[in-house]
C-alpha cells in the first residue's frame, strides 16, 4: 500500500506528513462558495476548521462586523426582540459536537447503486476523492441532458466540527412563545437567485419545471420540536474559535442530525410562527419524490444512517495477502452509532467491527476491523451501521432529487 500520508521532511523532530487540502471552488469575485472536505485523509473525530466543507446555496454575502449585527426575533412571542451577540453571549450557553453533511453530498452513488447494487453505467464507479465541480463548468443555458450524467463528484461535502453558542430554546423562552407557535423562521442575510442547475442535476434532466423564486433571502422553516431541542443552538464559534465567514458568521444555526441545509449561516432574523412557511428550500429544493411530478413531496430533515470506509481504497488495489487493517467513519441523523459490521464476501456474511469511543449523539464514530485474508482473488468489502434506535443502514431510497445518500458502497480490492 502506497504510504500516501509522509512527505519526507523533519518537522520538530517528527516525520512531516502531507497536510490535507481543502478542495475549493471560486466565484466571479474570487470568493469561495464551495468546498469539499478531505474527510478520507483526516484522523480523530473534528474536522479542523480549515478542511470544513463550505457550501453557498444563494450568493456568498458581504461580512459584517459583529459590532454591526443584530439578531430580530418578532412573530408568535409576547416580547419581540433585538439581540447583539454580546446580548446573546449572556445567556446561559451550550456547546455540541456534530457531524453536517450537505444533502446532496454522495449523490451518484443513487445511480451506481440502484437498486441495491453496482450496475455498469455510463461512468466509471464514483470517486470520492474527484472533486471538480460540474457547476463550475456549465451554466443553465450551455447545460444539456448528457452532461447531467457526468459525474459531479459531489463527495466530501460534510465535516464535523464543536459548535459554541446558546440554545434556540433559551432565546425563544426569553421572547417568550405564543401557544400557536409551529415553527421558527430563520433567515439569513444572503441573498440571491437559487440557481436552477442544481435541481436539473438533481433531477438528471433538463425536463423538469423549475420553480423561479426570484431573488429571496436563504431561509428554512424549523418545526418547533427540533426548535427547542436543547441541541438546536445558535452558534458563534467553531472548534474554539469564532465563526470565519464563510461558515456563517458572527451567527449560524446548527441543527445536529439535520442535513446542512438546515444550519442556516449568516442569521439575522428569527420568526416564531403559527404555521410551516413556504420555503424554497424545503418545499422546492431539498424535498423527497419519486418524481418531480410526485404530489406528495416531503421535506428532508434528519440523515439516514451511514457509514465509510476510509482505509483502505480502491486506489490502494492490489494489496498482498496477510492482516490488513479497515477503517472506517458512521454516523447518524438520529443518534450515536452502536453497531457496526464488515462484510468481506460482498455482504454474504457479516461481522461486528470495533468502535472507538467516545460514542457521542451526533458526532461519528470511528471504526476498524482486522481484516486476515490468506487466499488471493478480488474482494468487495462493506461495512454497515446501526444507531442507538435501531436503525441499521441504509435507510434512504432513492429519490428524483438524489438527496440524503446513506447506501452501502463496496470496496473493491484485489488480493494478491
Amino acid at each position: 500500500m502506497a504510504r500516501r500520508e509522509i512527505e519526507g521532511d523533519f518537522i520538530m523532530g517528527w516525520p512531516d506528513r502531507k497536510r490535507p487540502e481543502l478542495h475549493e471552488a471560486k466565484d466571479g469575485q474570487g470568493r469561495v462558495v464551495r468546498a469539499a472536505a478531505p474527510i478520507m485523509d483526516l484522523q480523530g473525530l473534528i474536522t479542523p476548521t480549515d478542511l470544513s466543507f463550505i457550501t453557498a446555496q444563494l450568493d456568498m454575502p458581504e461580512p459584517v462586523h459583529p459590532d454591526d449585527w443584530v439578531l430580530s426575533i418578532g412573530g408568535q412571542v409576547d416580547n419581540p426582540l433585538q439581540l447583539t451577540l454580546e446580548d446573546l453571549q449572556k445567556l446561559p450557553g451550550r456547546t455540541v459536537r456534530a457531524v453536517t453533511e450537505c444533502a446532496g453530498n454522495d449523490t451518484d452513488f443513487f445511480d451506481y447503486l440502484k437498486d441495491g447494487a453496482p450496475k455498469p453505467s455510463r461512468f466509471s464507479k464514483p470517486d470520492r476523492e474527484a472533486l471538480a465541480g460540474l457547476r463550475d463548468k456549465f451554466s443553465a443555458g450551455a447545460l444539456q441532458d448528457a452532461d447531467l450524467f457526468i459525474p459531479s463528484s459531489m463527495m466530501g461535502i460534510l465535516s464535523s466540527g464543536e459548535f459554541t453558542g446558546v440554545p434556540l430554546a433559551t432565546v425563544l423562552e426569553k421572547a417568550g412563545l405564543n401557544p400557536d407557535a409551529v415553527s421558527v423562521r430563520a433567515e439569513g442575510f444572503d441573498t440571491g437567485r437559487p440557481d436552477p442547475i442544481l435541481q436539473y442535476r438533481s433531477a438528471g434532466t433538463t425536463d423538469v419545471e423549475v420553480v423561479d423564486p426570484g431573488i429571496i433571502n436563504y431561509d428554512k422553516g424549523l418545526p418547533m420540536e427540533k426548535a427547542l431541542h436543547p441541541d438546536t443552538i445558535l452558534a458563534w464559534a467553531q472548534n474554539g474559535e469564532y465563526l470565519r465567514h464563510v461558515h456563517g458568521a458572527p451567527l449560524r444555526l446548527v441543527v445536529p442530525g439535520w442535513s446542512g441545509n438546515w444550519w442556516v449561516r449568516w442569521l439575522q432574523k428569527l420568526e416564531v410562527m403559527d404555521h410551516m412557511p413556504d420555503c424554497y428550500h424545503q418545499t422546492h429544493y431539498f424535498v423527497y419524490g419519486d418524481s418531480a411530478e410526485d404530489p406528495d413531496l416531503v421535506m428532508l430533515t434528519a440523515l439516514g444512517v451511514k457509514s465509510v470506509i476510509t482505509d483502505p481504497r480502491d486506489e490502494d488495489s492490489s494489496l498482498p495477502r496477510g492482516s490488513h487493517a479497515v477503517r472506517g467513519l458512521a454516523w447518524s441523523g438520529c443518534g450515536a452509532i452502536e453497531r457496526v459490521e464488515v462484510s468481506v464476501d460482498g455482504g454474504d456474511t457479516w461481522t461486528d467491527a470495533h468502535i472507538e469511543g467516545p460514542r457521542e449523539k451526533w458526532l461519528w464514530a470511528r471504526w476498524s476491523y482486522l481484516w486476515e485474508v490468506d487466499e488471493p482473488g478480488q474482494y468487495a468489502i462493506k461495512a454497515r451501521a446501526t444507531d442507538e434506535e435501531g436503525r441499521t443502514q441504509p435507510q434512504t431510497k432513492w429519490n428524483f432529487q438524489r438527496k440524503h445518500f446513506d447506501g452501502i458502497v463496496p470496496l473493491d480490492i484485489e488480493v494478491n
